[in-house]
């Protein structure tokens, strides 16, 4: 079994629409943090050009990747510069720590 992480950055008025799109798709957990940057969009009223989004951590079993980032995708498409981005990297190797198990 391959488990890979998916990253996502969300502008934060998207988060509850995109919760409901992930249940659908049956994303097994999921980590919310709110996060603070600039890449291809850079807030010019800010005093450090940075902006306030969400960022969405999921780790999920490789065959359930594309439709958990195709929702993502989903919700989240735009042509607005600097409406986020998501990304599904590798795990290692993933531990839960109350019990110690693969």
């Amino acid at each position: 079994m391959s488990i890979k992480w998916v990253i996502a950055i969300v502008p934060t008025e998207l988060l509850e629409q995109l919760e409901r799109k992930l249940a659908t798709v049956h994303a097994p957990d999921l980590t919310i943090t709110r996060v603070k940057g600039y890449g291809e969009y850079k807030n010019f009223f800010s005093s450090d050009l940075t902006s306030v989004h969400t960022k969405v951590e999921i780790f999920a079993d490789e065959a359930d990747v594309e439709a958990i980032t195709n929702a993502i995708v989903e919700v989240g498409k735009s042509t607005v510069p600097g409406a986020g981005i998501v990304a599904a990297v590798p795990v290692e190797k993933l531990l839960h720590l109350h019990i110690e198990s693969k």
